[in-house]
């Protein structure tokens, strides 16, 4: 191997080690269980973030009795992120109606894991629940989640209109947001590197010495002439 491979293996190699120091940091966790809601409500969830950039959301979307995917009874979840709607659908938990999501940001997956027919149109009013992972894009310092769930409003006979609790309840559980640290440039007060990125470095750096080293004691002496 010459010198120019060995020293670009170990620049990957080090590149490769500060990779695996970015392990991904949960910045909101909770709740394992929350009581019912009634559709036409919403609750927010407040975390700092490390930096501004990609994020990762999952969630299980709860549905209790009779919450209808997209049929006269439709109702509806949206997910806003710091006032903006970032996804919206539409799933049968125990009261029919097809799965459809109408708008969410690429990569994001939405399954209903309800036991409602292999086409998730079948009436059960057995409730059920979806398994969400949504990617984020934060800003920095302070993001706000916002779920929320509405029945669709009468509207001159197009839709049946709110059912109420005993009827169409909701929830949400088992929330985590979690994120990567920006570890190659990771700096603290003033442009300093932090303890953890210092080390990083110092290994790196260390290593390509240890080479250079070697490289020489290899050389082989020439003769006087």
């Amino acid at each position: 191997m010459t010198f120019k491979m060995t020293l670009a293996a170990t620049a990957a190699a080090f590149v490769t080690l500060a990779a695996a120091g970015a392990q991904a940091t949960v910045l909101y966790s909770g709740p394992a269980s929350m009581a019912e809601m009634a559709t036409g409500t919403s609750f927010d969830v407040g975390f700092d973030a490390l930096h501004a950039g990609a994020a990762n959301l999952s969630f299980v979307l709860d549905g209790y009795a009779s919450l209808d995917g997209q049929n006269w009874y439709e109702d509806d979840f949206t997910l806003s992120l710091n006032g903006n709607a970032l996804a919206k659908g539409t799933w049968n938990m125990g009261g029919g109606g097809a799965d459809v999501v109408y708008f969410s940001p690429v990569g994001s997956t939405f399954d209903n894991i309800s036991d409602n027919g292999a086409d998730h149109l079948a009436i059960n009013w057995n409730g059920g629940h979806v398994d969400a992972y949504v990617p984020l894009d934060l800003t920095s310092g302070h993001n706000t989640l916002t779920f929320a769930y509405d029945s669709l409003a009468y509207n001159d006979g197009q839709n049946a209109g709110w059912q109420g609790m005993g009827d169409e309840g909701w929830g949400a559980h088992n929330i985590v947001v979690t994120q990567n640290p920006l570890v190659l440039d990771q700096r603290g007060p003033g442009g300093v590197p932090e303890p953890a990125t210092w080390g990083l470095m110092i290994v790196g750096f260390g290593g390509m010495g240890a080479l250079l080293r070697r490289q020489r004691r290899q050389q082989p002496a020439f003769a006087a002439i």
